[in-house]
């Protein structure tokens, strides 16, 4: 057998296009293994282009959730987090690379392009801003500008990546009271890595929803007025590239005592429930951008008999994911406390529920935050 020669028959040439179109659908750890080969594929593999293709080629592969888990008394204060795979519910590992003590916390800000924005604080009034990509775990850190202000009735953040680019910017928002028809704000720049731009806005909105959407570089916030905040009155945009701010009356069929936002038919939708006797029903409705500031409002989905959890909620295609909270006791003599966490898939058309992710602690504890989140490869 060693005699015999053996015949070399020369491979096609494989050009740089479609090496392209073979690594922008490939999945996003095969990519990262080859980008340690050489230095030219690091460089091809991570050039701005070539992550954003691979980012609309695979955002749908892996659909995950990050959930915030803590302590009462803080609303968004959260002390680890969970992430769950949507459609299996499989957990995942989701450390922050940052540690914190018993008197730090973290808050997740929001996730886009597959990078998060949170701030945490390892103890006192001293935080910080991070962004993170939890798969390359890579990271950056921004000035905290909400600490001047912690003490407002309206201090809230939103991230997002300008549309078609590689960049993100974070806005900040704030009013001393709700009172207040003028509401500030301040924006950073990722490229220029600084509080570039601030401004105000005037407006008849009192009071902000802590929970935001950002579409298409465009965030969406629900609006409150009044002395009670009973409906919302208003959708609060801002766009992070042209950085200008509008107010879109929300129509009266719309409105309800419950009122969220939700990502939606891969826009924004506006959600509608009543979780009260007979009168129980989930009305989704699609907001859709339109000319001179204006919203499309179109009822997508109306369900009669069911309602939505108080706890945080988000829509996954026509499904809804839920979180829902037990406590109680074991009926021990020292009264120990548990807390049980489940996580659920609603076909809600369907009326079938479920089970995704049961979890137990023997404590108290509390879910703070709810986020989707998609992975990719997009620098910080």
């Amino acid at each position: 057998m060693s005699d015999i020669t053996h015949k070399r028959v020369p491979l096609p040439h494989i050009n740089d296009e479609l090496l392209w179109k073979i690594f922008s659908k490939s999945h996003h750890k095969t990519v990262g293994k080859c980008r340690m080969l050489s230095k030219k594929w690091r460089h091809k593999l991570s050039s701005p282009y070539f992550v954003k293709q691979h980012f609309m080629e695979n955002k749908l592969r892996d659909k995950r959730m990050i959930i915030g888990v803590g302590y009462l008394p803080f609303d968004e204060k959260s002390k680890w987090f969970l992430c769950v795979d949507v459609a299996s519910g499989q957990q995942f590992d989701f450390n922050i690379p940052i540690p914190i003590d018993n008197f730090g916390y973290y808050v997740l800000i929001g996730s886009d392009q597959g990078n998060i924005c949170l701030k945490f604080s390892q103890g006192g009034f001293n935080s910080t801003l991070m962004i993170l990509n939890p798969l390359t775990r890579r990271m950056a850190f921004v000035t905290d500008k909400a600490r001047k202000h912690c003490s407002h009735a309206v201090s809230l953040y939103a991230f997002g990546y300008v549309l078609d680019t590689i960049e993100y910017r974070i806005v900040h928002v704030y009013k001393k009271h709700y009172k207040d028809k003028v509401l500030s704000w301040t924006l950073y720049n990722s490229y220029e890595a600084e509080w570039t731009y601030s401004g105000n806005f005037q407006t008849k909105t009192q009071k902000l929803g802590p929970k935001n959407i950002v579409d298409k570089g465009v965030v969406y916030w629900i609006g409150w007025e009044g002395v009670r905040f009973e409906e919302p009155t208003s959708i609060i945009t801002f766009s992070l590239q042209s950085r200008l701010f509008s107010e879109v009356n929300v129509p009266h069929e719309v409105r309800s005592s419950n009122n969220s936002l939700t990502n939606f038919n891969n826009g924004v939708g506006f959600i509608s429930y009543n979780n009260i006797g007979f009168t129980r029903e989930v009305v989704v409705w699609e907001i859709t951008p339109k000319a001179n500031d204006k919203l499309g409002w179109e009822k997508m989905i109306k369900v009669s008999g069911i309602g939505i959890p108080y706890n945080p909620t988000i829509f996954v295609g026509k499904d809804i994911i839920s979180v829902m909270e037990f406590r109680g006791s074991f009926g021990s003599a020292n009264d120990s406390e548990s807390t049980d966490l489940l996580i659920s898939r609603f076909k809600f058309m369907t009326a079938r529920r479920k089970h995704l992710l049961h979890r137990n602690w023997n404590e108290n504890v509390y879910v703070k935050s709810i986020s989707m989140h998609l992975q990719g490869l997009y620098l910080v």
